[in-house]
């Protein structure tokens, strides 16, 4: 794939102390596939440990298939790169092809509600009931023998017709969106993207100092998903995410989510001694997007997390909170994901 970009000048202000650039990861020059690079308008001072270069993905809810849906959401969550940028930190904010909502998910059948019914009311403030009165004996008088009362053109037939209307706009407005692999295929191009040109880019990243990768919102939970993949770095001659990548940084991430719960209560119903002598399951929840298989490795690693996140707590009590008498709220964002990914959704990683 050949990588092409083009740079734009997008902001720069001496009150805010930071520069803007955009960049296109792909040929295609879309805005779903660009990156912007926040810069403080002053260097580093030469006797202070250069700074690392802060790669965050946005966060979408997973939406942006088109620029108008990404566009509102880069505008409201550049304020965290900016304030990295302000503290003295190159920030790297990469976006990526977006899903959109399904049609007949619970969430999009109550959102295109929602709107009719909005639509309705601005409706009959302009024209009033004498205005349906009125439309009615326009479309009869255009149908010769047919009665007024015979047309069911009153308020709830048209908000039928709309809301059926509105479904159909939501079906073809899908059209074109990305599944979550696409998602972390476009992330990890952009991060090769990103290290095959940092000398051009102005960007200091190294083996002696490696980036801070992470995402907010949607982006967190797809940049965890795409650290835990290593075959993706691999794949495009990356280092592999524990080399690349100094730490993570999540900035109000999706972590809410059932597979996530449900590891955290697996982990507080074990002893200290259980989780040392635990073999490996398939019932465990992946780390990582599969067909449900894992290998050796993968469990392996799986367990050592597991441990090494007990061995990290002086007591299981710490995760009592986590019980099924005060779980966190997952139904919202189970009910997201499935409108988002529809039947997909079962094989949406978990974010840890």
């Amino acid at each position: 794939m050949v990588l092409l970009d083009t740079l734009h000048v997008v902001s720069g202000s001496k009150k805010n102390k930071v520069s803007t650039e955009r960049y296109y990861y792909t040929s295609n020059q879309i805005f779903e596939q660009s990156l912007d690079i926040y810069r403080p308008s002053s260097p580093p001072s030469p006797s202070s440990p250069p700074p690392p270069v802060v790669t965050l993905v946005v966060g979408s809810a997973w939406l942006g298939h088109r620029a108008v849906i990404y566009l509102g959401c880069s505008w409201w969550n550049s304020s965290g790169p900016k304030t990295i940028a302000k503290l003295g930190c190159t920030c790297v904010c990469i976006r990526h092809r977006g899903a959109f909502p399904k049609t007949f998910s619970p969430l999009s059948i109550l959102f295109v509600s929602i709107m009719v019914g909005i639509l309705m009311t601005v409706l009959n403030w302009f024209i009033g009931t004498d205005g349906w009165t009125v439309l009615e004996e326009i479309i009869t008088t255009q149908h010769v023998g047919v009665e007024a009362a015979d047309v069911p053109l009153g308020q709830s037939s048209a908000f039928i017709l709309a809301f059926f209307l509105g479904l159909l706009a939501m079906e073809l407005a899908g059209n074109g969106s990305a599944s979550f692999d696409q998602m972390q295929n476009d992330v990890m191009d952009a991060l090769a993207y990103v290290e095959k040109n940092k000398k051009r880019l102005g960007l200091n990243i190294s083996s002696e100092l490696p980036i801070i990768f992470g995402g907010y919102s949607s982006g967190g939970h797809v940049a965890s998903c795409c650290a835990q993949e290593p075959d993706l770095w691999k794949q495009r001659n990356l280092p592999s995410p524990e080399n690349y990548c100094e730490s993570l940084l999540y900035i109000s991430p999706v972590l809410s989510t059932k597979p996530y719960v449900e590891m955290c209560r697996k982990i507080s119903s074990m002893s200290s001694s259980s989780l040392s002598t635990m073999s490996p399951s398939p019932s465990m929840p992946s780390l990582s997007p599969s067909d449900g298989s894992q290998s050796n490795d993968q469990n392996a690693a799986a367990r050592r997390a597991l441990e090494n996140s007990s061995s990290s707590m002086s007591s299981t009590a710490s995760l009592s909170s986590l019980q099924s008498t005060s779980s966190p709220p997952t139904w919202l964002t189970s009910e997201l994901v499935k409108a988002i990914f529809g039947h997909a959704a079962s094989q949406t990683p978990s974010p840890i």
